[in-house]
């Protein structure tokens, strides 16, 4: 299987790949990807730093549904005023492109079907 640190590593090579390719070809839609890769890396490694946390607080004091569920979802709209700070600002700025950030912030999730493919392929499943 893969970690997190995979997916991670995985997600910022291709946001660096891309958006130097895309740089060259129109800088609004390789600035959107650059942006919308940074935050989504920031919101993915956000994650788990909560998540971490709320395994270690678990660990060593019991919580209860209502304080996991809390802390969740503190942790969740951290994340999604983040995202919505990319957005706003590549709708707003004339030298991004609105999609290509959108694009941008999906890009964990491509490196995690990355991942999951790749070890399907290593099993031979």
């Amino acid at each position: 299987m893969f970690s997190e640190h995979d997916v991670l590593r995985t997600t910022a090579i291709i946001v660096l790949l891309l958006s130097a390719g895309l740089l060259i070809y129109r800088t609004d839609v390789g600035l959107g990807i650059l942006l919308g890769g940074l935050m989504s890396l920031l919101g993915f490694r956000l994650m788990i730093i909560d998540a971490a946390r709320l395994l270690q607080l678990a660990k060593t004091v019991p919580l209860s549904r209502r304080d996991v569920s809390r802390l969740n979802r503190r942790a969740f709209l951290k994340r999604m005023a983040l995202y919505a700070a990319a957005l706003i600002a590549a709708a707003t700025s004339p030298y991004l492109n609105y999609l290509a950030a959108f694009g941008g912030l999906l890009l964990p999730r491509l490196a995690i079907y990355y991942h999951l493919l790749l070890g399907r392929i290593n099993r031979g499943t």
